[in-house]
């Protein structure tokens, strides 16, 4: 990921829930209109593996802030 992409996604992260849902709505609607390339199973299980690394970071993240 690129250092203005990177930048997009800490504002994005720093922004209130419901400016997030107005700024992840347009988004979708724009991706919709892009021409993708079918994904390959390796793509999907790449995508799967940085969700489920994320979420683990996540929630480590919360039981250390409960705890401390």
């Amino acid at each position: 990921m690129n250092v203005t992409t990177q930048s997009i996604l800490e504002s994005f992260n720093q922004l209130p829930e419901p400016e997030k849902l107005e700024i992840a709505t347009e988004i979708i609607k724009r991706v919709v209109m892009l021409d993708f390339p079918p994904l390959t199973d390796e793509a999907l299980t790449e995508v799967a593996d940085a969700l489920f690394v994320e979420h683990d970071e996540m929630e480590a993240n919360d039981a250390k802030a409960k705890s401390g």
